[in-house]
């Protein structure tokens, strides 16, 4: 099992942990983060847009605020 913390992007507190197996399915994944905020999430679970918020080049850096208004405009 591996515990993800997830956040809905542009709903200040947010915040919730999933935990999922580690060889779990990303469909799975979304279906498990649907199943802990029903209410939030109004669409269904294979709708769920999933960003990765942490990034790997060697120093596992956050993603900044400007990568994150690059994410919601779609870029």
């Amino acid at each position: 099992m591996v515990k993800l913390f997830c956040a809905i992007v542009g709903v200040a507190g947010s915040a919730f942990e999933v935990d999922i197996d580690e060889g779990a399915s990303v469909a799975a994944l979304k279906k498990k983060i649907k199943e802990e905020k029903p209410n939030k999430i109004q669409c269904d679970a294979d709708e769920l847009q999933l960003f990765l918020a942490k990034k790997d080049k060697g120093d596992g850096a956050w993603l900044k605020s400007k990568d994150l208004l690059r994410m919601r405009k779609g870029e």
